[in-house]
């Protein structure tokens, strides 16, 4: 049995994402689809819309056979450190290809810039765009110009695919990368075409109480999505505000540890956090041209969780441990098919999990279930011991 691998958020699974699941089944070679997905917290630095039990229970019922969690040492970081760990878990559960969603739709393109971005020549440009002060994906946008000569070559949308292109390579690993391109309106998009729209443009309209979200989603995303939203479980950004600028004055001394804060930016931070206590009026303080919104809010998230530089580097050295988040019948069937040819230690349950991780992938373990108790600490949710488990009769897909 085959496996095809997809890196998502589903925040929340809505139509596009159905049309992408459906393009690697038809494209991918694998007999199942297993998704590495996001778990409490997101690439863009968000705390997900609802909890990662309830997006696998979203995404198993929609189609999908092994749910993986890409754990938020991994979720909330940089295109290359977000690629690097999702192709990684992906490739040893052993899938023969990854698809994903481009805005070129282009491998031999994404291949040829990630071979690029390996380049001396490329890495010298690079960094002088950005000591110029503009973001990274200007920067990169710029600096793929001059070298190649080629103007408007380049979307900064495609980057995250240059980065799987490139991660699969650097780890020499025996899967094929596959690129859809994406259909119907942006990735971070505010418009609605028909019946499929951004999960940018759904989480705006479930926080207005639009009725038109119905006709994006797949009827159990609905389902699950409002009924979480009626019980006050959605979360945003803002919600978390409080226990962020908590984290801001008190460690003050400590945030240029974390993750992504650049030497002087925590003194901006401070002086913002002490200054307002609404989200709006800090965020707007803090605001800059080098930073894209993304990284500050992964920034902020950092602040938030603890993420420090020690934590990356710990993280960049190997993916420590895998742990599944819900399976079908046929995932399980492929679970148990691969298990003893497992080279990183994958489980289902956290008991006895200690007996099976160094102290290094320990930590880094410990640090993920913080982050889902301190996501809990604004939206609660009931935590699992155990993987959602889908009989055939209740998967729609």
């Amino acid at each position: 049995m085959k496996a095809t691998g997809v890196v998502v958020e589903y925040n929340p699974f809505h139509n596009g994402h159905k049309y992408h699941l459906e393009m690697a089944r038809e494209h991918g070679q694998g007999d199942i689809v297993i998704a590495a997905m996001s778990g409490d917290f997101l690439q863009r630095g968000e705390p997900a819309i609802v909890n990662k039990w309830k997006r696998t229970e979203m995404v198993l019922k929609n189609g999908v056979d092994i749910v993986v969690e890409l754990p938020t040492f991994y979720s909330t970081q940089s295109a290359e450190i977000f690629a690097k760990g999702s192709v990684e878990i992906l490739g040893a559960l052993g899938v023969s290809d990854i698809v994903f969603g481009s805005e070129s739709g282009d491998v031999k393109k994404l291949e040829e810039i990630a071979r690029l971005e390996e380049d001396e020549v490329f890495q010298e440009g690079l960094r002088e765009e950005l000591a110029r002060g503009v973001s990274y994906p200007t920067a990169f946008s710029k600096t793929l110009e001059k070298v190649l000569g080629k103007k408007g070559y380049f979307s900064p949308n495609d980057i995250l695919g240059t980065e799987y292109v490139r991660a699969i390579r650097k780890k020499n690993l025996k899967v094929e990368p596959i690129a859809i391109r994406r259909e119907g309106t942006g990735y971070h998009s505010h418009d609605v075409a028909g019946k499929i729209a951004s999960a940018t443009a759904i989480r705006k309209m479930l926080a207005e109480g639009s009725e038109g979200i119905r006709e994006v989603l797949p009827e159990v995303s609905y389902e699950i999505l409002t009924e979480e939203h009626r019980e006050g479980r959605t979360a945003f950004l803002r919600d978390y505000y409080p226990l962020i600028r908590h984290e801001i004055i008190l460690h003050r001394d400590l945030l240029d540890d974390i993750q992504d804060v650049e030497v002087g930016f925590e003194n901006k931070l401070y002086s913002a956090a002490v200054k307002y206590e609404g989200y709006d009026e800090f965020y707007e303080e803090i605001m800059s041209k080098r930073y894209t919104n993304a990284r500050l809010q992964r920034i902020l998230i950092h602040i938030l969780l603890g993420l420090t530089v020690k934590h990356t580097v710990k993280a960049k050295e190997r993916v420590p441990y895998i742990r599944i988040l819900g399976f079908n019948e046929k995932g399980h069937k492929y679970l148990k098919g691969i298990k003893k040819n497992q080279e990183i230690p994958t489980f289902t349950t956290l008991k006895n999990v200690s007996k099976k991780l160094d102290e290094d992938a320990k930590a880094l373990l410990d640090f993920n279930e913080r982050a889902s108790k301190i996501y809990g600490i604004v939206k609660k949710y009931d935590q699992r011991s155990i993987p959602i488990m889908l009989r055939g009769e209740e998967q729609n897909g």
